[in-house]
């Protein structure tokens, strides 16, 4: 089972919402967004979180693991937030890939609704690097980026993955330029739209291959991308 401790718990209940159980959404609606971020969270610990995050992270695997390669080498996550789900991952493959993941380190005080350029943000990069080192990954395994700094990936990516967050939060253009000098034709995207803002003709412009692989309904609908051939 996956380890977490008091920090990365309270970390996970601010970035997934699924994970909150229905009194802490009441608390949140009742309180608003700010208190319950700022204050609330410190005295909810949801049992069974473990279980629920390992469940939530071996569902999103399953929604695109028929369309990871055979091998990989580097690994590109942008938003990648605690990293959970590389811990399954790299357990599908015996070489120990290298995982470049990028995210901010910070957790904002303010609220940010919506499609925006700057996301809001919960996330510590060393709770990052600490679970991940808990759960099987070897430290030269894991570089972590911090993307409100200078962003520098110096190996060739074979598969970048962005759930939530490059195309769901914020446009694509923000990261197009960067990947376009470290991605081939065989690179595989893995990347989640804001359904309302992009459709598919929209990302073909970027990309020669385009599959909706996965939707979700919700006040924010989502839909889950394979893609390959950046333009």
């Amino acid at each position: 089972m996956i380890n977490l401790n008091k920090i990365s718990r309270k970390l996970l209940l601010l970035q997934r919402n699924e994970l909150l159980s229905d009194t802490q959404k009441y608390f949140r609606k009742k309180f608003g967004r700010y208190i319950f971020t700022n204050f609330l969270i410190h005295y909810f610990q949801k049992k069974n979180l473990e279980n629920l995050t390992e469940n939530l992270f071996k569902n999103e695997l399953n929604t695109f693991e028929k369309y990871l390669p055979a091998n990989i080498e580097n690994i590109v996550d942008i938003g990648c937030g605690l990293g959970i789900l590389h811990i399954y991952i790299n357990e599908m493959y015996q070489n120990k890939p290298s995982f470049f993941l990028l995210d901010k380190n910070t957790i904002d005080t303010k609220i940010k609704y919506g499609f925006s350029e700057n996301y809001e943000s919960y996330n510590v990069l060393n709770e990052t690097k600490n679970i991940l080192l808990n759960n099987g990954l070897l430290n030269e395994q894991i570089h972590l980026i911090n993307v409100d700094k200078e962003i520098k990936i110096d190996n060739k990516i074979d598969l970048l993955i962005s759930l939530k967050s490059m195309g769901y939060h914020y446009p694509i253009d923000n990261y197009i330029e960067l990947l376009k000098t470290k991605c081939n034709n065989k690179t595989i995207f893995i990347f989640d739209v804001f359904a309302d803002r992009y459709n598919v003709d929209l990302i073909k412009k970027n990309f020669k291959f385009v599959e909706v692989i996965y939707e979700e309904s919700s006040l924010h609908s989502l839909k889950r991308l394979y893609c390959k051939g950046l333009l």
